[in-house]
């Protein structure tokens, strides 16, 4: 019990470990393997200059600004976790491999730019129209901008991104960015050889080896293909509708005929060869051309709703649709120029921004109204409480109405800078602040708590196991049978304390077996050590 309590301590807190490295966003300076010793003091002058780096690229006067030192935030973190860890690993050999990752684990971090955040700030101003003048700025050490993490997540230099000319003109949601894939694989990679155990390493290697060999995909070469330019949209039609799949009550529910495209930019035909050999492989799917470039990927079985994945390549740009008529969408909007950055929705919400970024997020009024329009005519469909319950959701969810932002990215030489406009005010904010925290708990708690009931489960059925195996070997005693004699399990009922065959916490079903082979259950990982 005492080693079970502490495996399910020490693997709460390693999820704890990932969530805080994650939380963080972004994170040092150079090398090192080992741990630092005490952090030196705060300097009031650094912190200062801090201040007004963040300050500078900030809004005040508004409703809201705030401004946070987070140097050494990510390096305290991961070291409040790692030593406790090490210690309660104690001598357990199960816990030698997880306790030798943990000690590499602050120089990786360290090494591919966790380490680099400074310190983050955040401002909101009212305009005159109803929307907001939102700017963030996370302040980051120079000295990590090109490492893996930071490449990963935003890339180089801002540019002129090519791809927002795909997006057609009735994308409602889109992102688009100059994330470099092929520096989150290598890090991955390096990660995997770095810190995992000999036996990961081997499986981690053999199953992207499977991959290659039974499907044609060719991990390496797929993320080396990638040029660092990405998008990804949702598209609600002007003029067609859908109902919705579904039986029930009421009346049917209808939306506008969605749709979604993305892309990559791409050096070669890399990915498409691995979707083409994957394809193949799969012995279910099959690909025909239109005849315009435009390949439809055959689905086995018909869909209620509008799907027919296809993809193509254009100029350096890979595109991957629900339709094919998405795609075409996409390329003629790149052709002519007149996708979603010619509309005059587009060009009001980025009046001002710089065009010339590191990727840009975009949501028009339309999405979140169509979005709550559905879950309300969904909801009113039941005739007992639905108007109610309608009617509360338009209470709850009335801030949301006529929701919208338009921001882009700027990777610069201190830090990554976030500017744009959105109905969402400081109070929104605020309050999603607060409701984070929770959150996070959440997250950390409920796998933990999760893990912890089916450990506790899984015990007791192997209790329940063991009982029954004392049982078939006093009736077996009992009643002179030898190994391999097949067992009655109404005669083993009086053996067991509580005159019943005991039934598996988690819906196992028990199998008895011969004398001499234990008895077991049908739930995976419920079972007697031979």
């Amino acid at each position: 019990m005492h080693n079970a309590l502490r495996r399910l301590a020490v693997l709460g807190m390693v999820a704890g470990l990932g969530l805080a490295a994650l939380a963080a966003e972004t994170l040092a300076p150079a090398n090192g393997a080992e741990p630092a010793v005490a952090a030196p003091a705060k300097s009031p002058a650094l912190s200062k200059q801090r201040y007004d780096l963040i300050l500078a690229n900030l809004d005040a006067g508004g409703d809201l600004l705030v401004v946070a030192n987070m140097e050494g935030w990510i390096q305290d973190a991961v070291q409040s976790l790692v030593k406790p860890i090490t210690l309660m690993g104690g001598n357990d050999p199960e816990f030698k491999s997880v306790i030798e990752c943990l000690g590499k684990f602050p120089g990786f971090l360290n090494k591919n730019g966790f380490y680099g955040l400074q310190g983050f700030g955040v401002s909101m101003v009212p305009r005159a129209d109803g929307l907001n003048d939102m700017k963030c700025f996370i302040a980051r050490d120079p000295a990590v901008t090109w490492t893996p993490l930071w490449l990963a997540m935003v890339g180089g230099k801002p540019r002129t991104i090519a791809c927002t000319d795909f997006l057609p003109a009735d994308t409602e949601l889109a992102q688009t960015g100059t994330g470099e894939c092929g520096a989150l694989w290598k890090m991955i990679r390096s990660g995997v050889a770095e810190l995992g155990t000999p036996a990961f390493v081997v499986s981690f290697n053999s199953q992207i080896a499977v991959l290659a060999t039974n499907w044609g995909v060719n991990l390496d070469k797929i993320f080396e293909s990638m040029a660092g330019e990405a998008f990804f949209s949702i598209q609600f039609s002007k003029t067609k509708t859908m109902a919705l799949p579904g039986a029930g009550a009421g009346a049917p529910v209808s939306m506008p005929e969605p749709a979604f495209l993305m892309g990559t930019a791409v050096k070669d035909n890399a990915l498409v060869e691995a979707l083409e050999a994957a394809i193949a492989k799969s012995g279910m799917l099959s690909v025909t051309n239109r005849g315009d470039g435009i390949k439809i990927i055959k689905l086995p079985l018909p869909i209620p709703f509008p799907f027919q994945p296809a993809y193509t390549v254009h100029e350096g740009f890979f595109l991957f649709g629900s339709t094919p008529d998405v795609v075409a969408a996409g390329i003629t909007a790149f052709r002519g120029k007149t996708g979603l950055t010619s509309t005059p929705e587009f060009q009001k919400a980025f009046k001002g921004l710089p065009m010339v970024n590191n990727g840009l997020a975009y949501m028009s009024p339309r999405f979140m109204n169509t979005v709550m329009d559905v879950q309300k005519a969904m909801i009113s469909r039941d005739p007992a409480q639905g108007a109610k319950m309608a009617g509360l959701m338009d209470e709850m969810m009335g801030c949301k109405k006529d929701m919208s932002a338009a921001k882009v990215f700027l990777n610069t030489r201190n830090g990554l800078s976030v500017v744009g406009i959105s109905s969402a005010g400081a109070k929104e904010m605020a309050a999603s602040v607060m409701i984070a925290p929770v959150g996070l708990m959440a997250a950390i708690a409920i796998p933990s708590f999760m893990k912890a009931r089916s450990t506790s489960q899984s015990n007791a059925c192997i209790n329940n196991l063991r009982m029954l195996e004392a049982a078939k070997e006093q009736w077996a005693l009992e009643n002179k049978k030898a190994q391999g004699d097949a067992v009655l399990a109404p005669g083993i009922l009086k053996y067991l304390g509580t005159g019943r065959m005991p039934i598996c916490p988690q819906g196992g079903r028990y199998t008895l077996n011969v004398i001499g082979r234990n008895a077991r259950c049908s739930m995976p990982g419920h079972q007697l050590r031979e």
